[in-house]
């Protein structure tokens, strides 16, 4: 079944449905041609009463501006421009009030009153102005005077006395104007001239100042360059000035370390390298020597050894003496040499930090000159740079005056030439133009009303109409369609026997295939157990059971319709069963064989719902409806409840559950999208996961797919007929 669904997310939201002109004008053809003609009629008949037929006069007028090509030195397509703006500026004259008092006054002449009574002369040149059309032809040198009237009398007139008053007040104005143009152009010319020479003389004394070149930018760079040789030999001095004062510090803080300092493997050196010294210690070695050879050759008995020893004595406490006097003096003569070399160092060092401090700071002064220099110089350039800008705008201004003096005193030689091409003529007939215009205006109206009727009730009509509206609404195409019975061209006595009745109809083969789907659905899944219901209250879904049931091939024996639809029970008007069904045997008064009809006159058997009315209605959740149904599942291959509408019953929501599939019957045009999108929802919510939707009472579509479908199927039908009978 191409419409059951399994794991399929559904649309987060009802798409909006799509506009289709020409079949909405299909499905409302009637009214939209009973639109279309009320428009039309009311429309034409509208211009024909209010847009009266109107006259109209009109003359031409040629200019033809002298701008000689050799005083501008442009192409003919730039100097086009400058002749549009003369054209217009043209137009504009003829509509000024000079222009038309007077043309108001030679209308008088002609024997002619434009002028209403009690209307001032400045309402009636207003009035003149408005009713005055004047415009350029494209891409020529003429233009046009034009003006309507529903009255023809004294409409030429009216603009020829307009182009005679142009023509007076051209002859006019035109010597003074030239005149006037002149002598302004000349005196800004001297104007220009003074200011030249004034911006003149300040750059030639700001170059004099500084530089011929002064006001060439690029003289700034070497003022810069200075700048910046100048930091890098300061910045270099002061380098070198904290570098001496470093090592100055440095050196003073050595001075105290000098004068404690342990330096006595100098001093050893500087004993043992003395020469005063080492003869000294030579001689008391020898004395000490020739001493102690002495005293080992007396007797220790000897009368003198005593006094001997003595001496021994004195001469080792006098070396003692003498090398520790050493010592100190040589310890001083060392630490006063170090000392005295340290204070050389910082002496050197103090003088060359001076020098360093006296660099820093006359490099400073000439960065300080430098820099202002190079200020000074820059404002004097911007200075100069902008007096250039200036002269080079005051020089383009003195070459424009110059040439438009020259363009005008040409033109003062030739003006040039406005003729009048052709002079108004009263007209003959009235034009129907702006009627015929209406006209087209009122058919075009007419189509978009009947066409926009169309389309919009199509749009704001929700209801579902044709399988298209299903599959966009829920995101699958449904099983099938079946036509409403009215949509045959035989009579339908019993629409629960339509397919025993009337095997040959389009409803039958409708039929049929919905039950063929249904055959694959058992055959792939083992579906048993399908629970039909609609949206609402009288649907159909009865009618769809039995037929399709009947449709179905196989065993009779092995179909079941099992009546839940405690709403609307159909079971009790086509079979007698003297009462007994599905609730009888939930309560316990007879047994489910004997509660199932087996020679109802369908092929198939029937379970009816009973004495429902007496019975609790919760009866279905209670007494195991569940266990009921699984047990005619082995009975069985195609178990068909008749559920009540899914919108009106709690219970509809239970019996879904017990299904393999839930057939969603859509009764056509009276269903609406929110109704289908909501009832799918709710059974997707309770995990209902296969559920197949058939639309039900489709009606006939001009131009549609269920028309062209049932067309070619009768065509067939009555081929095969024929052959049979022949």
């Amino acid at each position: 079944m191409n419409s059951q669904v399994r794991d399929n997310k559904r649309p987060e939201k009802i798409p909006a449905k799509p506009i289709d002109p020409v079949g909405s004008i299909l499905n409302h053809l009637y009214m939209v041609v009973i639109i279309t003609v009320a428009v039309l009629v009311v429309g034409l008949a509208g211009v024909m009463v209010g847009v009266k037929p109107f006259y109209s006069a009109d003359a031409v007028i040629k200019i033809e501006p002298v701008i000689p090509k050799v005083l501008y030195g442009k192409e003919e397509a730039s100097i086009m421009p400058y002749y549009d703006d003369f054209v217009r500026t043209q137009i504009n004259r003829v509509k000024s009030f000079p222009v038309l008092t007077r043309a108001l006054e030679i209308y008088r002449e002609k024997g002619f009153n434009w002028q209403l009574p009690e209307e001032s002369n400045e309402q009636a040149v207003g009035r003149l102005a408005a009713r005055l059309n004047i415009a350029q032809l494209r891409d020529t040198q003429l233009f046009a005077l034009t003006m309507t009237s529903r009255r023809k009398g004294g409409l030429a007139e009216m603009i020829n006395a307009t182009v005679d008053a142009y023509f007076e007040a051209i002859g006019d104005e035109q010597m003074s104007k030239d005149a006037s143009r002149l002598t302004f152009l000349r005196n800004r010319k001297l104007d220009i001239e003074k200011d030249l020479a004034d911006k003149y003389a300040v750059l030639q004394k700001i170059s004099a100042k500084y530089a011929v070149g002064i006001t060439d930018e690029k003289n700034i760079y070497v003022y810069l360059q200075a700048i910046v040789d100048l930091t890098q030999q300061l910045v270099k001095a002061t380098s070198r000035r904290i570098e001496v004062e470093s090592k100055l510090k440095e050196l003073v803080n050595q001075m105290d370390k000098l004068k404690v300092i342990d330096i006595s493997s100098d001093v050893d050196d500087w004993v043992e390298n003395d020469q005063a010294v080492r003869d000294n210690r030579i001689q008391f070695s020898r004395k000490l020597q020739d001493m102690r050879l002495f005293l080992a050759g007396v007797n220790d008995n000897h009368p003198d050894r005593k006094e001997y020893e003595e001496s021994l004595n004195r001469l080792n406490e006098v070396q003692d003496s003498m090398l520790k006097r050493s010592r100190e003096v040589g310890e001083k003569v060392l630490r006063g040499k170090l000392l005295s070399d340290q204070n050389k160092k910082i002496l050197e060092l103090e003088t060359e930090y001076a020098a360093a401090l006296k660099t820093e700071e006359k490099l400073r002064s000439e960065l300080k000159e430098a820099e202002t220099k190079a200020t000074d110089v820059n404002t004097q350039m911007m200075k100069a740079s902008t007096l250039r800008k200036d002269i080079q705008r005051l020089q383009d201004s003195l070459l424009s005056i110059d040439e438009r003096i020259d363009q005008l005193e040409v033109e003062s030689r030739s003006p040039g030439r406005i003729s009048l091409m052709t002079s108004a003529r009263p007209p003959d007939r009235p034009s129907a133009g702006k009627r015929s215009k209406m006209m087209i205006m009122v058919v075009l109206v007419s189509l978009v009303c009947g066409i926009g009727y169309a389309v919009a009730r199509d749009k704001l009509d929700d209801r579902i109409h044709t399988a298209s509206d299903i599959e966009r609404v829920l995101g699958f195409a449904p099983t099938g369609h079946i036509l409403g019975p009215e949509q045959e061209t035989e009579p339908i006595e019993d629409p629960h026997r339509v397919v025993l009745d009337h095997p040959y109809s389009q409803l039958a083969e409708q039929y049929k295939a919905i039950a063929f789907a249904l055959s694959l659905e058992h055959e792939k899944h083992q579906s048993s157990i399908y629970t039909c219901m609609s949206l609402n209250k009288g649907e159909g879904a009865s009618t769809f059971i039995t037929n399709a049931l009947n449709a179905l091939k196989g065993n009779p024996q092995k179909k079941i319709l099992v009546d839940l639809n405690v709403w609307n029970p159909f079971s009790a008007t086509i079979i007698s069963n003297n009462g007994q069904g599905l609730w009888d045997v939930m309560e316990g008064a007879c047994t489910l064989q004997e509660a199932i009809v087996t020679d109802s006159p369908f092929p198939f058997h029937i379970l009816p719902i009973g004495d429902w009315q007496r019975a609790n209605k919760s009866l279905f959740q209670e007494f195991g409806l569940d266990a009921m149904i699984q047990i005619l599942r082995k009975d069985y291959d195609f178990i068909m409840v008749d559920s009540p509408p899914l919108m009106l019953s709690t219970d509809a929501k239970f019996i879904s559950q017990l299904a393999d599939v839930t057939v969603l019957i859509v009764d056509a045009e009276a269903a609406t999208e929110k109704e289908l999108y909501r009832a799918v929802k709710m059974l997707d919510k309770i995990g209902v996961e296969v559920i197949s939707v058939v639309l039900n009472r489709a009606k006939l579509k001009r131009g549609k797919y269920y028309k062209s479908a049932i067309n070619n199927y009768y065509q067939f039908v009555g081929a095969n007929r024929d052959r049979e009978g022949s």
